[in-house]
This record gives C-alpha cells, structure tokens and sequence, in this order.
C-alpha cells in the first residue's frame, strides 16, 4: 500500500466581558434523528450486518463488489512492500486556505443594519474545518426598565453551517468577538462565546452587544461610517459528519461500539507505542481463534489501524474479551482498564520470545524507606510500579504532586516506629524515594475523590497544570538526568462528572509537537493548546459554569529511550503468516459478498423509525416506504437499510438489527411489519403489494420470529427487492422512557400530527397505540393529554384520516364529530395499525384573539390549490428568503401583506410586494404597473395567470418596506439607485427609491438622509450626491461621469437602459481641490474586441489627482476606496485613457501626474483597472460509570 500525501494551497481550495444575555440567535425545534451505526466491513470477517446509506449510495463505505485496487493489494507480494504505512505523510497548513485548520478569523466591516431579524448582515464566509462560519448583525428592540422606553442595540452571533447537509451534526467551538473602538484599541469591548453548535442551534452570541447610543459614540469608524468586528475562531474536530481521518491526519479512528471511549483512548496509546506493538505483532498465534484470543484480536487491530482507510470496530477484541453487549454499554475507568489489559496481555506473553517486554516499557522501581533520627538504623523495601497516582487536592502542576508524594513524615508521639528488639520504639522519619523510572511513564491524576457527605465519588475538576517536558531527577535516590527526562506522548482526557462523561486522547505521535485529537471515530489535527493547556482543568466557560473537561492520565517517553519505544514498524516486522491470514480473511470476506449479492434471494430490509417522519415531513407511511432498490440511491433523505436472505429466520435478522441499534430486543423495541391492506370495494378482487389501486399500507405487529422472512411476508422475491419494517422504540412518558403499553389482540398503532394554525403547517407529533374498542373522543384527549394541551368544554377537535384513493394516493376526509362518541373500529375507516390522522386542536373561547388563525378544514381545502413561496426582503444584500408561505393561489395580495407585517413587525400601509426578481431590473418607471400593496385587489392567481401546472419549486416573492405610506406611491416615480458598501465595493445593491415627482435632486437627497442616516460618517463631509454613469458602444468613449446636479427637478430625468446612478457620500478631499488638482473618472474595465466598463467589481468613481503626484501615491489613496486588500489590489493594472485610446500605464510608482496634459481632455479622462488574472480555484469538498470492575478473560 502506498502512502498518500495532502499539501493544501491557493489552488487546491476556494475557500479555505459581561456574558449575560449570551443566548442562541435562533433555535429550532427540530426532533433529532438516531441514526444506526453503520459496520464497517473492512474490519469484520463475518457477513453482519450492512447497512446503507442512502445519501452517498454506499454499503458499509464500500463499494458492492470488491474494487479491483483492493483485490491487487491484496495479491501483492509481501517481500515487495517493505516501506513504513504505519504512518501516512501530510502536511499541515493552518493556513486561510487550509480548510480543516482549527481556528481562523473573520474581519467584518458593515454599517449600522436596519431594525429586525429580517434586515441582518452577514459577514464573508470562513471556512474552519470543513464549516461555514459567519458573523450576522441586527438592530434590536428592547425595554430598558430605567428609562421606560424601547431601546436599540445591535445584536451579534456568529453562525455555523456544515458542508453539507447532516441531521445530526455537532462542532464545539470558542470564539472571541472583538468590537473594534473607533480611537483607542485599549477600549476595543471583547465578549468570548463558547457553544456546542449543532443542526438545532447552528448560532449563538449576543441579542444586546451594544446599545446604538454607544455604537454611534464610540465604535462607529470614519470615514466609512462602519462598525468594525473581529471574530477570533477556535472550533474542535467536528462530530456525525463526513470526515476523512486518513486523508487529513495518517490515522484513523476506533468505532464507539457501546461506551467503549475510554478503551478506545488507550488502545491508540499503546498503539503508538511502537515497541509494544511490534511486540504484539510478534506473539505466536497461528492457532488461535480470533473470537477467544487476546492476542490474536489486537494484532488484528493494530493491523486495521495501521493498513485501513475507515475507522475501525474493536467488536473482536472485546468479544475475544469474553464480554457481552451489557459490558461493551457498561463505561469503566480508564486507569482500571490500563492496568488489566496490559497485566493481562503480560501474562499471554509469558512463555515467548517476548516475554518481559511489558515491564521493560511500563515498570518502574521505588523504595519506601523507614529511617529512625536518633539511631543508625533503617528499613527499605523496595516495590515496581506501572503507573504513578498523583494527588490534585493542593497541588498546582506534576512536580508539586510528586513533591507531595515523596514528602517524608515523621513517626513521632503516639506513632514511634518499632526499630526491632536492639533500638525499640524510636522516631523515625518515613518516605518514598523513586530508584527507576520507565521508558513508558504512565501518571494517574487522582480527580476523583470519595466525598463523605455525599457518600460518593466527585469530580476534583480544579486546574493542574503539566508540561511538555518533564524533569525528575530531583525525585530519584540516585540523580541521572539522562534517566528522568521525558517527552509527552499522550493525554487521556475525561469530561463529565463522576455519573457519566467521556474519554478522548491527544497523541503525539513522533514527539515533534505535532498534536491528533483522537475522538472515536473522527481523527484530527489540534494545536498545541488544545491537547495541554486546555485540559488542565479549573477552567470556567463565558457563562460561568465550570468546563468540566481534564486530563486524566498522562504518558511520557523517556528522552533517551524514544527511539527505541518509537521503532520504525516496517512490513518485514509483520510476521508473514500473520500478514497471508487477514489477507486470506478479507479475501473470504469479499467472497462472501460478492456471492451473497449474486443470490436471488437477497433482499433490502428498509428500517423505518420515528424520526423518519420528522426528517422528510410527512406523518403518511405510504410516502416513505419503497418497492424497488432502484428507487432509493437518488432519494435525497436518509434511509436506512439491511441486507438479508429471504430464507434466512426473521429471528436472526431481529437479533443483528437490536445489535446495531445497541437495544435490548425484548425490553426496547417492538417490531412491525409493513403490508399492504386491501380495501374491499366492489370490483377490487387483486391483491398488490404497496400503492396500488384501493390497498394501502398497514403495520402488523410481529412476535413469530421463527418463520424465514419469505414466509412472514409472503411475497415473490422475483417480484420485490424491498420490505420494511417498522421498528416502534421507548418513548418519554411519566418521567421515563418506555414503550407504551400493548394489548397485541385489540390495539392498533395510529400515527398522529398536529397542524399548527399560526405556521400553517403539519407538525408530527408520534405514534400512540389505541384499544379500538375505545372512542375516538377518548383518543383525543390522551393525544391532548401527552402534548401537554389543556382540555376543557371549550375544547374543540378537527379530525382528519388519510384515506386510499383509485389514483394510487392517499388524500384526507374529516371526521364528523358526531363519530366522536364512537369505537376507533366505527370511527376509523380503515380502522388498522399504521394509519395517520391530523387533528387541530382549538379553544373556542380564544378562537376570537387569535389573528391569522387558519383552521385545518381550510388547510384541506386549499390544499390542491397551495403553492410554496419563498419570501425576500428587496433591501436585503444577501439574496437569502427571511420566510416560507404555503398559499391557495386564490390568497389574496392584502392577505400576503397582513401575512408578511405580522411576521415582520411593520405597519401594512408601508409595505409593497412584487412577484419576481424580473420587476427589480425594469426601467425606473412608475411602480404601480408592477408593485402591489395593501389596496391592490389581485390575487395570488392572477400574477401567475400564465403558469398551468404548480411549481416544482418555491416561487419567489419580493417586499420592500416604505418609509412613507403607499397612498403617496401616486405623486412619486420610482429611482433605482447603485448603494455601494464603502468598506469592500465588491458589495453593491440597487436599492429602489421613490422621489416626489414635485422635488429637485436636493430635496431627494435630504429626504434620503432622513430614510438611511448612515449613509453619512460621523466625520465625513455629511453631504450626499448622485453620480450618473452613461455607458456607451462608442469606439472614443466607453463612459461618461457626472454629477446630477443639486436644483435639477426629478421629473425631468430621462431614464434609459444605458443610465445608472449611484449614491455616494462627498469625500472631504475632493472640497479641498483646487488648480493644482483634478477630477478625474476611476472605473473597472475589460478588454477583449473593445474595451468595455465593468460593473461588476465596483460603481465608477471620482478620484482628485494632484499635479507632480507619484503614481504610487495615487495608488495608495486608491486602495482604500476600493477596499481592496494588499493582495487582491496588486493583481490590478492600472492605466490612464484618453478616451478609448490608452496614455499610460501606471506600472512604474515613480511616473507623475501631469496635470496640464490631464485638464486639456479632462472630459474623456479616465484611470481604468484592469483585473488581468481572475482566480478560479478549484472548489473543495465540502453512559455512566459503573461499579462493576472489568473482566477480560
């Protein structure tokens, strides 16, 4: 196998102190989804259990037939591979465009947002392993209790996003957030954050960072009028995402098959332990069966750690253990499992040519000595040790605590020493004294403590401290510094309390500083603070909770033994039998598979389970099942599913799936089969399996687990390569988790969903299990009763059932609420085991204060008729919808609005709406032919009169809020104006103006000071103007510039397509010009036939050039009106042109400006910049403790 290497550059990716009102920006509600965790056959011999994933559309992470590179690695001769794979090489940039870095940062400069959630800006993306990180900004609104009266504050989270799409995803991280002051940097305000970021809470910071009164004073920077934000980032390997350890870091991860994570943290210790593996690999085994033998399962590990790309199951080696599951799910102490492991793996060497190599790596020698201080007399004894307990209580670092732990006492008193029959009782003075210390130092940092009031053990979580180097000649009896130097190699880390928690470890594996984070499965690259600094302890998050997260073991090498203990481990160093027998096994094992998948009998087990309906938003069971293995590679949801046999017994197959799923079968699950349930009407006499004409899907509650699959189905495998099951799990109910009680003779299971009035959507809620000899009223309240909704005699219930239907889909019907009173069996139509119903649930006596209250009966109704729309905000730079609508196309455009102010918080009267983007880029005309407002009387239908059939995707429908009611919209024109972000010009808008048709330029502008005041800086010039940009074909001028000036009226501007205008605050020194300067045009151009302007990179602009200026100088006032970066600005090649025609290039710094020349054409004058290499850089990838000690046998 060959190593490969992962340099990141430019090129290979595109992107590469008061914490009280700390709190997420926007959390969701979403129920999370367990997921079965998926075996990776790599590391099985057996065919277990497979289980697919549907977003990759692969099993096991492998392909469905062995690849032919695997079969030749396999087939390669073993003399021929003699190179070092225990290690890949890569090479690490924590670069900006490294994109698996640890930290980075966000540089943000915005102006002062607009009030509401709905106007937030956004910063640029930083892409910090593998995530989107971002900083959003708002204005807003609250009470201040002392003034009594609202207040404004700008509000700052910083948000996560993974590459892609996960339902589980977490990453913790720390970030310091930095609100730069506009003077000083000693009263720069920093607020630090520290969050678990996940799918439900992908942000958090702060609702009230700084009132406006003191943003406006203090943080608002000239000239630019911009509020200037520093994010400082430090995130952790991420959890439940795609993450290639091998490629990123050379290693790879050990499955979590249980609570396995602290034998997890060890095993790759002393897999690092190079000496002690090439002793492993050496022990004989050649007739030991992996299921029983210890040795034979961690050479087998240490293997597939060493040679595989996926993480790695230790299944074998705890079964080789002798443990069962209730062990793999029991978390023991990780100082324990060190010590029986290796006194285990000691003995097994007994009798080998390894014999004595465990406490040549791991044992040292102390003497405890008595020695009495009156008489020459002195007793020793000497004892081996393979790990030394430190004590944290009082002690600050590792040399205080073995400072305490050799500190002398003296017997004295009550307590003298017993010095035999010659000297008798004498004082003495007792201690330890270290005589040898190991090339292998394992030290126990005692943190757990046994607390006598509480009558248990208790987490010492205070900090202690430890370095990378250590030093213990002071505590040897004969001093050698070559014999007590040490380098640390590992650090076994513990978070959580005494109750439960979790093992991680920080390995340097060539003690060269480079640092992994080994957190089960995922493997990554940290810095150096994260592996020691971070995990001394004592330390508080911003909220001021204790981050219970310390070292808990630590494993130093001995300087002079690290080559030695780190020996090179080469092929050679495999024995050769041993090396033909796991390749012999995964031989077999892709045998198996490949025959296995050739069988006609096998088939695809779709597990189907509760989340299911909350991730794909359905609570119909007809919608997620599926008939053929062709329909579910391109689903675009999670599914899982397991291979099986026919033929095989169903109770094997039960057995795998509770095994995979880590559930006791008897106690945690009920299984369900998935049938279909013929309706029998008239002429209807075929039975069909799964969506066919007047049949639908049933569950039957299973508990025969002795028939083969084929015959508890009761299909034709030629006919079908899916069935599904339903696997029904505990439940919260009364405080505990639990299934619900069953009656398997007369209960039926019922899905059931919520339709919320005010989001106008289904919500599922669960599956509830009902007697169908119980009314359908007395369902209803229990349903009321588990979500926790008050019922009274004002309760009212709205039911509706899916139905089948002749079309091959299932719609709804209501049901009357005079069958209330009746049995579930007369109520229900099918009254059987997987049907879905939807129920609204109202209070007739706040029905009337409810306001957009739609009722369910509603819903049905203009269900046919409902589109999807998505909701943009038109002032918004960032083209991303704020909401989602549900609408009949017979809504009326007054009701959207109401709709929109509700969830906007503005008044109706000042909001206008448009159906398309398209109506954004007409020509400035009078709004009215295509914006609508809360007088219109059109439809949703009549805007969309062309379209036939409902859209596959939402539609698009723009707001804008008005700073003046829309009845004024008669007597103004419509003016689209270019607002550009002065900090970066990249970042323009067209923002639609409405100006009395009555008005001048001047008026306008003063009105538009009044609309937007910050498009004036605190110490700029205060003074607005519009520039207009005339582009022409014309071969002697591409462009002309102006300034409109101040008295002309409004309406007599001309619009034309050629015409755009752009709102710009007065520089200060361009009032200060005067003969010996000029006015000259800047624009972005390209050249290709002609030379054309360019839009694109930033609004042409006037630049005052001075006579006898350096070009250099001129580039340095330049650059920061473009708000260009050092780098991205020498890419630019700058030129003056007369007209079209070019006069010079401004390469060279030291030309001059001449101005004499410039005034003669200063109405065809201009500097053009030229962008001459535009970068297109490939994109990137996106339990608890027990008491129970441990057995190995």
């Amino acid at each position: 196998m060959s190593g490969i290497k992962r340099t990141l550059s430019g090129e290979d990716s595109s992107q590469k102190t008061d914490s009280s009102n700390e709190q997420p920006a926007s959390p969701t509600d979403s129920p999370g989804s367990k997921k079965l965790r998926r075996t990776s056959s790599t590391s099985e011999n057996e065919l277990t259990t497979q289980i697919i994933d549907q977003e990759n559309g692969i099993i096991n992470g492998l392909s469905t037939s062995p690849s032919e590179t695997e079969e030749q690695e396999v087939d390669n001769d073993i003399e021929g591979n003699s190179s070092d794979h225990s290690i890949v090489p890569v090479d690490f940039d924590n670069g900006k465009n490294d994109i698996f870095r640890y930290d980075g940062t966000i540089i943000f400069h915005t102006h002062i947002p607009s009030r509401g959630r709905d106007c937030q800006v956004s910063s640029e993306p930083s892409i910090i392993r593998r995530f989107s990180w971002t900083l959003i900004t708002y204005l807003h609104l609250t009470y201040d209790n002392s003034l009594r009266t609202h207040t404004k504050s700008i509000s700052l989270f910083l948000k996560c996003e993974p590459e892609k799409k996960s339902t589980s995803w977490s990453i913790f991280a720390k970030a310091e957030l930095i609100l730069l002051h506009r003077t000083d940097s000693n009263k720069n305000f920093v607020q630090k954050i520290s969050h678990l970021f996940n799918v439900r809470s992908n942000d958090w910071g702060f609702h009230q960072l700084k009132s406006l009164k003191e943003i406006n004073s203090d943080f608002l920077h000239s000239p630019d009028n911009t509020v200037r934000i520093i994010a400082n980032i430090h995130a952790d390997p991420p959890r439940n995402v795609e993450w290639d350890s091998k490629g990123q870091t050379g290693f790879v991860g050990l499955r979590n098959i249980g609570a396995t994570c602290y034998m997890n943290s060890f095993l790759q210790t002393i897999y690092f332990t190079k000496k002690l593996r090439k002793a492993v690999y050496a022990l004989p085994t050649d007739s030991d069966d992996q299921a029983h033998s210890i040795p034979l399962a961690l050479q087998k590990l240490f293997y597939d750690l060493q040679f595989t790309d996926r993480s790695v199951s230790t299944k074998k080696l705890t079964r080789s253990f002798g443990w069962d599951k209730p062990d793999e799910f029991c978390q023991h102490d990780i100082q324990e499992f060190c010590r029986v492991l290796l006194d285990k793996l000691e003995s097994k060497m007994e009798g080998t040519t390894m014999e004595g190599i465990i406490p040549s790596l791991f044992q040292g020698q102390y003497v405890q000595y008595v020695r009495c201080t009156q008489v020459q007399h002195e007793s020793r004894v000497q004892q081996t040790f393979y790990d030394v307990p430190l004590q944290i209580r009082n002690n600050a670092n590792i040399i205080e605590s073995f400072r305490d732990f050799c500190k002398s006492e003296i017997l004295t008193g009550e307590n003298l020493y017993d010095a035999g029959d010659v000297h008798g009782l004498q004082e003495a003075e007792k201690g330890v004294q270290f005589q040898h210390f190991p090339p292998v130092l394992c030290l126990h940092l005692l943190r757990f403590e046994y607390d006598y009031n509480l009558c248990q053990n208790r987490k010492i979580n205070d900090s202690y401290s430890f370095d990378y180097h250590l030093n213990l000649s002071e505590f040897l009896e004969n001093s050698n510094s070559s014999s007590c130097s040490y380098k640390l190699l590992s650090i076994l880390v513990h978070s959580g309390d005494n109750s439960s928690g979790h093992y991680v470890s920080f390995i340097n594996p060539e003690l060269d500083e480079q640092w992994f984070k080994f957190d089960d499965e995922v493997v990554a690259h940290v810095a150096s603070s994260d592996a020691i600094e971070r995990n001394f302890g004592g330390i508080k998050d911003d909220d001021g909770s204790m981050y219970n997260t310390s070292a808990y073991m630590l494993v130093y090498i001995r300087e002079d033994y690290q080559k030695d203990v780190l020996c090179d481990i080469d092929l050679k160093d495999i024995p050769k039998n041993l090396i033909k027998r796991f390749d012999y096994e995964k031989k077999s094992f892709f045998k198996r598979r490949e025959n296995m998948l050739d069988n006609d009998d096998l088939i695809y087990m779709q597990i189907i389970l509760n989340t299911d309906f909350y991730i794909r938003q359905t609570f119909n069971l007809n919608e997620i099942i599926y008939e053929t293995s062709i329909d579910f590679p391109n689903d675009k949801y999670y599914t899982r599913f397991i291979r099986a046999r026919s033929s095989e017994l169903f109770s094997g197959f039960v057995e795998r799936l509770a095994h995979e799923m880590g559930v006791n079968l008897d106690e945690d699950i009920r299984i369900w089969i998935v049938n279909t349930h013929k309706i029998n009407i008239g002429h209807q006499n075929h039975i069909h399996y799964h969506s066919q004409a007047l049949t639908t899907t049933a569950l039957t509650y299973c508990d025969d687990y002795d028939k083969t699959i084929i015959d508890l189905f009761q299909y034709k495998t030629t006919n079908r390569q899916i069935i599904s099951i339903f696997v029904e799990q505990k439940i919260f109910l009364n405080g505990v988790y639990q299934l619900l009680p069953f009656d398997k003779n007369d209960d039926i299971l019922v899905f059931v969903c919520l339709y919320d009035s005010q989001n106008e959507s289904p919500l599922f809620i669960g599956h509830f299990l009902f007697s169908k000899q119980q009314s359908l009223k007395k369902c209803l309240n229990d349903i009321a009763v588990r979500i926790e909704r008050p019922v009274s005699s004002s309760t009212k219930f709205i039911v509706y059932q899916s139905v089948p239907k002749h079309n091959q889909t299932h719609q709804y019907e209501s049901i009357k609420s005079s069958n209330f009173d009746l049995p579930l069996s007369q109520a229900l139509h099918p009254c059987i085991s997987g049907t879905s119903i939807m129920i609204q649930i109202l209070d007739m006596n706040q029905a009337h204060h409810e306001k957009f209250t739609t009722a369910l009966v509603d819903y049905f109704q203009n269900f046919s008729n409902r589109q999807e729309f998505y909701f943009l905000n038109l002032d918004n730079l960032r083209n991303d919808y704020l909401f989602k609508l549900y609408l009949p196309m017979e809504t009326s455009i007054k009701e959207i609005i109401r709709l929109i102010a509700e969830r906007i918080n503005y008044p109706e009267q000042q909001i206008i709406v448009q159906k398309s983007i398209n109506s954004i880029t007409q020509l400035n005309t009078t709004p009215l032919a295509s914006s609508l407002h809360i007088g219109s009387e059109q439809k949703l239908k009549d805007l969309y009169s062309n379209m036939r059939n409902a859209a596959t995707t939402p539609r698009k429908m723009y707001f804008k809020r008005l700073p003046f009611n829309y009845t004024e919209l008669e007597n103004r024109r419509l003016f689209r104006i270019f607002v550009t972000n002065s900090t970066r010009k990249v970042e323009k808008r067209e923002v639609q103006f409405y100006a009395k048709t009555s008005s001048t330029i001047a008026d306008f502008l003063n009105e538009i000071k009044q609309w937007i005041p910050t498009l004036c800086s605190k110490n700029g010039s205060q003074q607005l103007r519009i520039m207009e940009l005339t582009l022409n074909n014309e071969i002697n001028l591409p462009l002309r510039l102006r300034v409109c000036p101040d008295q002309t009226p409004i309406d007599k501007f001309d619009f034309c397509p050629k015409r755009h205008y752009h709102l710009e605050e007065i520089c200060s020194d361009e009032n200060g010009h005067n003969n010996d300067s000029v006015l000259i045009p800047v624009a972005h151009y390209t050249k290709e036939n002609l030379i054309q302007i360019s839009l694109e990179k930033f609004f042409p602009f006037f630049l005052n050039v001075i006579h006898n200026e350096s070009f250099g100088d001129v580039k340095q006032r330049l650059q920061p009106k473009l708000g260009l970066t050092n780098r991205e600005f020498e890419k630019y090649r700058f030129s003056i042109f007369n007209g079209s025609k070019l006069m010079s290039r401004c390469d060279d710094n030291m030309g001059r400006i001449n101005l004499r020349e410039l005034k003669s054409i200063q109405n065809v004058c201009w500097l053009g910049l030229e962008l001459l290499l535009i970068s297109n850089p490939r994109k990137t990838r996106k339990s608890n403790f027990s008491e129970k000690p441990i057995r190995i046998n």
